[in-house]
């Protein structure tokens, strides 16, 4: 039997070492070099900088370019469609700031104070609040229908829901499922009252 041995083998050619001390010495030199001609064009860059001419300060405004612009029709055009829609931007931003358009904070203190009066023997399935705060709706389950007076006393301890009366409560006990003997309740609260005008 005669055997062969092929000689084309990556692993039976000599290996060369790529970083060896003479390449170690080439990188350290060539990092010298470009370390010195970056220092010579920074120290050059800063002596041309100080004996040129001084840069101006004073940006130009939009109306002092398009006064000094070719087309003054066009863009005084776009000038004022400019204005006008900043002016749209800031009438919105202030209905929002002021609260015309809805609470501003939206629905968080809601959700917070609710999430605060979190208890195991009941719980939230369904919330709905208009949109200015009026009316507010809230549906859950307990486990006991008796918790649900201290819940309340502890909901009317929160910013949001302190004084506010409740028109309706609907009470269901479950009699099927893997939910009998649950007490599912609907609260429905009466727009408050309005201030007197003073």
């Amino acid at each position: 039997m005669v055997q062969q041995i092929n000689l084309l083998d990556p692993a039976l050619q000599p290996q060369r070492e790529w970083l060896d001390a003479s390449h170690g010495l080439a990188l350290v030199g060539l990092i010298l070099a470009g370390s010195g001609v970056l220092a010579a064009a920074l120290q050059w860059q800063a002596g041309h900088a100080g004996q040129g001419a001084a840069l101006p300060t004073a940006v130009p405004t939009l109306p002092a370019v398009a006064a000094a612009a070719s087309a003054p029709g066009e863009i005084q055009a776009e000038l004022q469609r400019l204005r006008a829609l900043e002016q749209h931007q800031q009438r919105v931003r202030a209905a929002l700031a002021s609260g015309a358009a809805g609470a501003p904070d939206g629905y968080t203190p809601y959700l917070k104070a609710l999430s605060r009066q979190a208890q195991g023997a009941l719980w939230i399935t369904g919330f709905a609040v208009a949109a200015e705060g009026d009316a507010i709706e809230l549906e859950g389950r307990m486990l006991d229908a008796a918790v649900l007076p201290g819940y309340l006393r502890q909901l009317n301890a929160e910013e949001r829901f302190n004084g506010r009366p409740f028109a309706q409560l609907q009470l269901r006990t479950l009699d099927d499922g893997a939910n009998a003997g649950h007490t599912e309740f609907v609260l429905r609260s009466t727009p408050p009252a309005k201030e007197a005008a003073r």
